[in-house]
């Protein structure tokens, strides 16, 4: 199977779109339209390469990849124009750790990384896909909280899993959906 699937370019396109970001005003017309155009190459790569039958453990890791380089650029860019409350920086912290462990754990069990795609990181990433569209309307300290809550479940979850299960299980749908097969 080649590389160059359409799955795969979509998701290559992602990364020059993210570093765009740099080269642009926080919450600009020129952000949104390169920010919107990123999250849309990451809405249709994963159903496009299932369509095509060209889904890869390549493409997946390519994706995760794309991920992190488009999360660290508008991080990168929001950041220093929002005021956000301090105890950010302790909850962003604290996930981390716990993302950071699931993947260690993860590596330690299976030999190799493993991001899992449960329910609740796609609920994350799109809630913090949503955050800078919703800025005008909800208060900085709201959002924060709300989306460091949603993703510190996330992160338990995901260490929970790796902690608990034997077998690697990236595609698993929750911590309530492998403990029912388990039965």
């Amino acid at each position: 199977m080649s590389f160059y699937t359409p799955a795969n370019l979509l998701t290559l396109a992602r990364m020059p779109l993210a570093l765009g970001l740099l080269f642009t005003a926080p919450l600009s017309p020129s952000f949104f339209l390169l920010y919107t155009l990123a999250a849309i190459t990451d809405i249709l790569d994963g159903p496009i390469a299932r369509r095509t039958h060209t889904a890869s453990r390549c493409g997946a890791r390519l994706d995760s990849l794309a991920d992190v380089v488009f999360l660290l650029a508008a991080l990168f860019c929001l950041l220093p124009a929002l005021s956000l409350p301090g105890w950010t920086i302790w909850a962003v912290a604290v996930i981390a750790v716990l993302h950071c462990a699931a993947w260690l754990v993860g590596f330690l069990k299976h030999r190799r990384f493993t991001a899992l795609h449960t329910i609740t990181n796609k609920l994350t990433g799109a809630a913090l896909f949503c955050a800078p569209y919703l800025l005008p309307w909800v208060g900085t300290d709201m959002l924060c909280a709300a989306l460091c809550l949603l993703a510190s479940v996330s992160a338990g979850e995901e260490l929970a899993i790796q902690c608990l299960f034997g077998e690697a299980a990236p595609d698993c749908k929750s911590i309530f959906h492998l403990l029912k097969s388990h039965r």
